[in-house]
């Protein structure tokens, strides 16, 4: 009787096991999947705020060249690049770099509500 009730223990540990290395699995794969959207998100929307801002430049320089000329214009928006890029290197931690790691560790680090842990939390 007491092989049958430390074999059910066993088993049940077992079982137990396997079934929290399965939800470890599906969290990770919740969570990768969540960051791979994000770096897409990222990806895609720089790819379009990119594109939008190479057209928009041209018809700033399109728009100033009856008024400066050929060459002053392009100095222009040459400067107003540079002036950009220094700004970012600048001002890169609160612009992308904070953001960027207090949405990864909210994917990462942030529990869900488990309905198992709801109702033991319940009950006590």
């Amino acid at each position: 009787m007491a092989d049958n009730n430390y074999q059910q223990l066993i088993d049940d540990s077992k079982r137990y096991l396997r079934m929290r290395y399965d939800m470890l699995r599906l969290e990770l794969l919740e969570k990768l999947s969540r960051i791979v959207a994000l770096i897409l998100l990222v990806v895609v929307s720089t790819v379009l705020a990119l594109a939008a801002f190479v057209y928009f430049t041209f018809a700033l320089v399109a728009w100033l060249t009856p008024l400066l000329g050929a060459v002053l214009p392009l100095c222009i928006v040459g400067g107003i690049f540079v002036l950009m890029l220094i700004l970012g290197i600048v001002f890169r931690k609160p612009l992308f770099i904070n953001p960027l790691v207090a949405h990864l560790s909210h994917i990462l680090f942030y529990e869900t509500p488990n309905s198992e842990n709801d109702e033991n939390a319940q009950t006590l």
